[in-house]
């Protein structure tokens, strides 16, 4: 009997848990990309175009490194954490926090020192290695962060790492900007101004850093796992040697799996810049003229890209809650929950996915000249419109990845991954001299299409996953068609009176309205759902009642019979 009780009081724990933790994480990474965003606005205003590009290699020499030696880390620290957790081995849990410690600290320093000795030959030119040596340090930060944040995810709690994310943009955007303005007016060449730009994300790492550290000082561990404690659990502890291996054999295939897509995002820009060069040779005699062409071209196609990253920002936190969630549950042998937490993440993925993918292709032209030129949306929108649908797939794609690691199957994704980079490096190959930049595009939809099928097969035939297409995708479609529908007709109305910008968000905003209420009067959630929000899913489901949105229980029904 206690044990039931211990289990019932584990179960309500996770839940509350999984839920606040995503909320926390959404806000934060929502707050996040506009802070990144106002960011790159104000270093290219800062520092030009040439200071950018100094800027953008040493970043894009610091992330290859930082995802080749931690990206599997923080996951794979907390699925560790959690199976402790949820056997109730306190003794394992300080001992997976200091292996890891100790083997990525050494792993930080290493990668910080290449960074700094080789700075000349990863930049290419001298000019950039001022800028990857300024950098340098966040690699060994990031290495500790990410053990910590890991450390965190593991007990399911994500308020420090949401903190810490939003120290370190902070600090990315007052620090590098101040150390930007400040080289620039100080008569500092173009490349030492970058260099100076890029050390606001070194300090923000550093302090991100600090303040993990002192929230781990101030962690009470037993708060979190003291209904496990009262479990029977594995009290005997596992030698370090055994916890090591572990770690690196879980975290291998989660980092290469991760590292896949960006490390095949350079081969795809140089194939596709080669392809377009071809393409356009004819037409354009001059070298420079035709470089600056092909660059425009391929401009316009990043910025798409930029606004195709934004949705899954509302999905990630899904996924990163989601892991601890999962393994603790499948831990202490109750698949029923598991099952249950799997088919809501999934359907909550596709609640939120979908309207964006289909509002996103509806939208595309007013929100591209909400920011640029006429010419520039024109040439852009039909770009975006064509990856939109892809949105779902990527989100899909970051909730199958947290299911296959948590289920125990975190080599799977590496498949799936490497099958959709090959189809999308072909298409691009062969459709370019064909349909030119539309090829991204194209090779872009198909690759995330790929990948989440796979992914979905070894979720249905591994990790057990039952799907139900009309429950989980046929209604949140249907709604998302009527929100498109919406957002448009709105957009089209209000652009008869108003400006562009002003009828976008108008448009948006009556999409989200519509978008809402469907979703209920088709019974895409149901109540048992709404009341697993903590603090205010009561309060939603009395006021989707008092509306009618909401269906009245049966007890409801019985009073007023």
């Amino acid at each position: 009997m206690s044990e039931n009780k211990g289990v019932d009081k584990a179960i309500k724990s996770s839940t509350r848990l999984f839920i606040s933790g995503t909320v926390v994480l959404t806000v934060f990474n929502i707050i996040n990309k506009l802070l990144g965003l106002v960011f790159k606005i104000e270093i290219l205003n800062i520092i030009g175009e040439e200071g950018n590009g100094y800027f953008n290699q040493a970043h894009n020499v610091y992330t290859t490194l930082y995802m080749l030696s931690t990206a599997g880390l923080p996951t794979a620290v907390a699925m560790m954490i959690s199976e402790a957790r949820a056997k109730g081995s306190f003794s394992d849990m300080k001992r997976i926090y200091r292996v890891a410690l100790l083997i990525f600290s050494v792993v930080g320093v290493v990668g910080t020192a290449v960074m700094i000795i080789f700075s000349g030959e990863l930049a290419g030119t001298k000019s950039a290695s001022y800028a990857i040596e300024f950098i340098a340090p966040t690699l060994f930060f990031m290495c500790i962060v990410s053990i910590l944040r890991g450390y965190f995810q593991g007990f399911q709690v994500m308020t420090p790492t949401a903190v810490s994310e939003f120290i370190e943009s902070l600090s990315k955007l007052v620090i590098g900007i101040f150390c930007a303005a400040w080289a620039i007016a100080n008569g500092e060449p173009v490349y030492m101004a970058a260099a100076y730009a890029i050390l606001g994300i070194t300090v923000g790492a550093g302090l991100e850093m600090i303040f993990l550290f002192i929230c781990k000082l101030f962690f009470r561990e037993k708060k979190y796992c003291g209904e496990y404690m009262e479990l029977p659990g594995t009290q005997n502890p596992t030698p370090a040697s055994t916890l090591a291996k572990r770690l690196i054999l879980l975290a291998i295939p989660i980092t290469l799996a991760a590292s896949l897509m960006p490390l095949s995002e350079l081969l795809n820009m140089k194939i596709l810049s080669a392809r377009l060069t071809e393409m356009y040779a004819s037409s354009y005699s001059d070298a420079s003229e035709l470089e600056s062409v092909v660059n425009t071209i391929y401009g316009n196609w990043s910025m798409c890209v930029t606004f195709f990253d934004l949705p899954p920002v509302l999905i990630y936190p899904i996924a990163y809650s989601l892991v601890p969630m999962i393994k603790s549950t499948l831990t202490r042998g109750d698949r029923e929950r598991a099952d249950t937490f799997m088919n809501i993440s999934i359907r909550v993925a596709a609640i939120l996915a979908i309207p964006c993918a289909f509002g996103m292709a509806a939208m595309a032209k007013p929100i591209l000249r909400t920011i640029y030129s006429e010419s520039t949306a024109e040439s852009g929108a039909p770009l975006l419109a064509i990856i939109s649908p892809a949105i779902f797939f990527v989100c899909m794609l970051s909730v199958s990845n947290a299911l296959l690691q948590a289920g125990g199957h975190e080599r799977l994704p590496m498949v799936s991954i490497a099958v959709g980079v090959v189809i999308k490096l072909l298409i691009i190959n062969f459709l370019t001299p064909v349909i030119g930049i539309y090829a991204a595009a194209v090779s872009t939809l198909v690759c995330y299409f790929v990948i989440s099928a796979l992914n979905t097969f070894f979720m249905i035939k591994y990790v057990g996953v039952k799907l139900s297409f009309t429950k989980m995708f046929l209604r949140p479609i249907i709604a998302g068609a009527v929100c498109a529908a919406a957002a448009y007709g709105s957009y089209s109305l209000f652009d008869m009176f108003l400006s562009n910008a002003v009828s976008t968000f108008l448009g948006i905003g009556v999409a989200v309205i519509v978008y809402v209420i469907a979703i209920f009067l088709i019974r895409a959630v149901s109540e048992e759902e709404l009341l697993m929000i903590p603090k205010y899913g009561v309060t939603a489901v009395k006021i989707l009642k008092r509306v009618r949105l909401l269906p009245r229980s049966a007890e409801a029904k019985e009073r007023e019979d």
